[in-house]
């Protein structure tokens, strides 16, 4: 299963149908409609790779505005390249919606069982999203390679599993990321996943001492070994660098290239 494009208030933006239907707010965001000048054009949500910060957070308002949230209800992670996981309470709202200084310190996942959004930022690695329909849980990782070859994702369903929910109730949805048609990999990569995997049916050999490394398979083998039936996971198949009409990339753009925002929000229900 896969995502669907969304044109909504004033940005397009992919999305998961069945999720909403869930009261599940699940988004991953576009390079356009924003404010940004290049090479950040446009919706650079991103504070951390050198745009002007009020020209961010004129794309946050927007982005924002497409979901009916004000910043004072959104948690975001410092983002490391780490494994470590935040549980979000309610007075977590508003930490790094503004400004980096006040993100969640050394994080790379989220979870949370209350109302607040998690908003995480991405050009190429991989974002992948959780809910839990019983323990009515949802959550966020930032998995690049090093996330990856350390198995983050597994790490939220621990979370999850610490709470009393299975890894086959939970929902995934692992959106738009680089792939390996365009992420060539050195060995010192190669040796860092082999670490935590015995089997690496997501590399390919390449160039001498390189490979082509899939990471979005990298985290569905992770999520399918924890549990996660197939018909519970949505992947985006498309590939980040090979669509900077679309996308911001660091691999092909360099260091200076905006940041997509994934999105999550458990929107409440009436009764609550």
């Amino acid at each position: 299963m896969t995502w669907s494009w969304r044109q909504g208030k004033g940005l397009t933006y992919l999305t998961i149908p069945c999720w909403e239907a869930e009261g599940i707010q699940i988004g991953f965001s576009t390079r356009w409609g924003g404010v940004s000048l290049s090479p950040y054009a446009s919706l650079n949500l991103g504070l951390h790779v050198g745009d002007a910060p009020d020209k961010v957070q004129i794309n946050r308002d927007l982005w924002f505005k497409e979901w009916d949230v004000h910043p004072s209800q959104v948690a975001v992670g410092e983002q490391v390249h780490g494994t470590r996981i935040h549980q979000v309470k309610e007075e977590d709202g508003g930490r790094g919606s503004e400004s980096l200084d006040s993100a969640i310190v050394g994080v790379d996942g989220l979870y949370t069982m209350c109302h607040t959004g998690l908003m995480a930022f991405f050009a190429d690695c991989v974002p992948v999203f959780f809910y839990h329909p019983r323990l009515q849980s949802v959550g966020i990782a930032h998995a690049g390679w090093k996330g990856t070859s350390r198995k983050i994702v597994g790490q939220i369903l621990e979370e999850f599993q610490r709470l009393g929910g299975e890894p086959d109730e939970t929902w995934a949805a692992i959106g738009p990321s680089i792939g390996p048609c365009c992420y060539e990999v050195d060995e010192r990569v190669i040796d860092e996943f082999a670490k935590n995997f015995t089997q690496m049916p997501f590399i390919r050999p390449g160039r001498s001492g390189h490979a082509l490394l899939d990471i979005k398979a990298a985290n569905e083998m992770v999520l399918r070994e924890a549990g996660i039936p197939r018909e519970r996971l949505w992947i985006a198949r498309e590939c980040t660098a090979c669509h900077t009409d679309s996308f911001f990339s660091h691999r092909l753009e360099g260091p200076h290239t905006g940041r997509m925002a994934g999105w999550i929000r458990r929107l409440p229900k009436r009764e609550e």
